[in-house]
């Protein structure tokens, strides 16, 4: 069975980066043999190939729910209606519109979105103290998450 942790966003919007720098963290340490891990950073369709390749994938990303910062959700993909439009954001395609295209290829993958509650996606690299401290409990849930596949 093959395994796929992806963090998503763009690093130079503060915390909209929260999925690539829990990913690096990822790649720092000792991974299952059956896990990879991937910058996904803003690539949107380019995802697609990846996710078609394994049988489980977790995705990290920011998630703005009016929620406190740092705030966890998790979510799979039938809690995204993707029978509306498509919508931009600051990645080139939404996690609504991958999902819509992965139905649509009739792409059948175990697929766990954890979704952080941003406090800042202003310009810089950094993340805010709220997500800063979360990143290592964040790891830590995405490992949970794809060995539960």
């Amino acid at each position: 069975m093959r395994k796929l942790v992806i963090g998503c966003g763009n690093l130079l919007l503060r915390d909209e980066g929260i999925g690539v720098h829990c990913v690096e963290l990822l790649k720092r340490g000792s991974l299952p043999t059956d896990v990879e891990v991937l910058d996904g950073g803003t690539a949107g369709f380019d995802l697609i190939g990846f996710i078609q390749e394994v049988d489980k994938a977790v995705i990290i990303d920011a998630v703005k729910a009016n929620g406190a910062p740092g705030e966890i959700y998790r979510f799979s993909p039938r809690d995204f209606h993707t029978d509306t439009p498509p919508e931009t954001s600051l990645h080139d395609v939404t996690l609504k519109d991958l999902f819509r295209i992965l139905d649509g290829l009739g792409v059948s993958v175990d697929i766990t979105i954890i979704g952080i509650e941003p406090k800042s996606i202003e310009a810089g690299m950094e993340l805010s103290p709220e997500l800063e401290e979360r990143v290592p409990y964040i790891v830590e849930l995405a490992l949970k998450e794809v060995e539960a596949g």
